[in-house]
């Protein structure tokens, strides 16, 4: 009976110490996780409050660890994606588009783009970095140094140099190895600055108010008028 008893409390020890590693359960604390200098990962969370986040591996040598928070239940609940840089420069035909009539497809030549667990991803980002368009190559050459790949909707697209980015999808079924980025140079919609303020409309709170830009600023020829458009601004700020 004593053995038993000595025996269900070390049980109990042993799973408060696994606990208390990623939380405890209180909905703190942190986990961590082995990683491999040059990668990246991705934490994917399983609860209903906690953001994926995306980490960096920083090491002096071959592999290291980071660190990352609990989930909202305090546990490491967690799925885990690495992501490998493979560096590799990569170009697009065509290398151009008019944003007006942008081409259906894009074949992307280099090396390393691989099918064998499913077709690649490509991602196509703006000139200030954010996601515009993710796709689903439709062929890879056997080689590796070809695919082609439809074009997303880019009517929301301005006028820059895109980044067209190629990741393998993995044997875990994830899309985990960043071949490379083309670029692609696409004209024929700028973005518009309605007021002349030097503002874009897509960045500015008042985009037919060259008086004000924050969305915290009453300034403005009388400092109450609503937002509005050109015509009906000049009635009431002559010198727009």
């Amino acid at each position: 009976m004593k053995l038993t008893t000595k025996l269900l409390l070390l049980v109990t020890l042993c799973l408060v110490a696994v606990a208390g590693r990623c939380g405890g359960g209180t909905g703190g604390g942190l986990c961590s996780r082995i990683c491999f200098a040059g990668y990246e990962y991705q934490v994917i969370y399983h609860d209903q409050c906690s953001f994926s986040r995306t980490y960096q591996c920083f090491t002096g040598g071959y592999s290291g660890s980071f660190s990352f928070p609990a989930d909202c239940n305090g546990t490491c609940n967690v799925t885990v994606i690495e992501w490998r840089r493979l560096g590799y420069s990569l170009a697009a035909a065509p290398a151009g588009a008019d944003l007006n009539a942008p081409p259906p497809s894009v074949t992307i030549t280099g090396q390393a783009m691989d099918g064998t667990y499913g077709m690649p991803n490509v991602q196509y980002f703006d000139p200030n970095g954010y996601l515009i368009g993710s796709v689903t190559a439709t062929s890879v050459s056997g080689d590796g140094t070809t695919l082609t790949a439809p074009v997303p909707d880019l009517s929301s697209a301005y006028s820059g140099t895109y980044q067209v980015q190629v990741t393998n999808k993995t044997s875990s079924g994830y899309y985990q190895d960043i071949v490379g980025a083309a670029t692609l140079n696409c004209w024929g919609r700028d973005r518009p600055d309605s007021d002349g303020d030097g503002w874009f409309d897509d960045e500015d709170c008042y985009p037919y108010d060259p008086m004000r830009t924050s969305c915290g600023d009453t300034g403005g020829c009388n400092n109450n008028e609503p937002d509005m458009p050109p015509h009906q601004y000049q009635e009431i700020c002559p010198m727009y």
